[in-house]
């Protein structure tokens, strides 16, 4: 079984026990084959973000520099855990490995370049490419709606939310490619392990295929 774990940036700070925990995992069971960590652009995409705005910086521009940070945000990660790097997600090896992004979407620029597609989209398509189970990894403990974390959801439901803790275009991904999705809080790296390996699990369970 491969999964695609989209970390997110704003859990840069605990990033390092979350892979840890993946890689532990790994060793000391045979229930998953691969975990493709793809990371988010945190503070690095924060910045991308601010730029563009005070210097008018064209999509175009603002999207290469935003995957660019989704680099940094992967180096920092083999820097501190020592987790193997891939380029090209179709070789994917066994063992947790981080995703280097930018040469692969060059290759294969097929997502708009607009800040409503950030790196959960990116991930969504890595997970369709590979065939993998999508889990987005946050800091909060799902999708909240009427102040309560909601566990089951269609990605149409999602889509009609407006702004949440998931990118703006993942939801319409999701309903085009018939894709479900887990979203869980990375604070409680046991909850990203259950997710991982398909056990029910507090957390937003998005189904895309409804």
């Amino acid at each position: 079984m491969r999964a695609v774990v989209k970390l997110g940036g704003s859990l840069m700070e605990d990033s390092t026990s979350i892979v840890k925990a993946l890689q532990d995992h790994f060793v000391n069971n045979e229930d998953t084959d691969s975990i493709l960590i793809v990371p988010g652009g945190g503070v690095f995409a924060n910045h991308i973000r601010t730029l563009s705005e005070k210097c008018s910086i064209s999509d175009d521009a603002a999207h290469w520099m935003a995957i660019l940070s989704m680099e940094q945000y992967a180096y920092y990660l083999i820097d501190k855990t020592g987790v193997n790097s891939v380029n090209d997600p179709h070789e994917m090896p066994n063992g947790v490995s981080v995703l280097l992004p930018y040469r692969m979407l060059r290759e294969n620029d097929i997502l708009p370049h607009s800040w409503d597609v950030t790196s959960d989209t990116i991930a969504a398509w890595v997970a369709k490419e590979t065939s993998s189970r999508f889990v987005k990894v946050t800091d909060v403990d799902g999708v909240m709606a009427d102040d309560i974390i909601q566990k089951w959801m269609t990605a149409k439901e999602l889509s009609r939310m407006g702004i949440t803790c998931i990118d703006s275009s993942l939801p319409g991904f999701l309903i085009k490619n018939m894709m479900d999705c887990v979203v869980v809080n990375g604070l409680y790296p046991e909850r990203v392990i259950d997710a991982v390996i398909g056990k029910t699990v507090l957390g937003t369970h998005i189904k895309g295929n409804i």
